[in-house]
């Protein structure tokens, strides 16, 4: 019986907690061509991803980060709440350099689904895809 009891609470548990987040979104951004032409310099410059829902919209920025310096490409992971699943969110991204702000020109969207998601590195401010 406590075998029983053991497995119902753990069902229980992992289904409550897979439903906690709807998607975890990985947004990247190849910045090769910052990188090379010096317009981006790391440990001065900063990259951020800004949005139309929390949690990207909140006062506290969520800074991109290159993981492998060789490929030039930066990225974050972000946990999206299960009441945007199937809404399509708008972001994109600023580099802020040498304390001024660079906003891309267009917005980007997503659309929020169940799972994990890993989004193509694109080259920041371009929208060819």
């Amino acid at each position: 019986m406590q075998l029983y009891k053991f497995y119902l609470f753990l069902g229980a548990f992992l289904l409550i907690t897979s439903s906690i987040f709807a998607q975890k979104v990985t947004f990247n951004v190849n910045l090769k061509p910052q990188l090379e032409d010096s317009t981006f310099i790391p440990g001065r410059d900063q990259l951020t991803l800004v949005g139309s829902v929390t949690p990207i919209n909140t006062a506290t920025p969520y800074f991109l980060t290159d993981q492998e310096p060789i490929d030039s490409v930066y990225s974050v992971s972000i946990n999206f709440s299960p009441r945007f699943r199937n809404q399509t969110i708008t972001y994109n991204f600023e580099m802020t350099v040498n304390y001024r702000k660079l906003t891309e020109n267009l917005q980007r969207q997503l659309l929020i689904q169940q799972g994990d998601v890993e989004l193509d590195p694109l080259y920041f401010n371009a929208f060819a895809w």
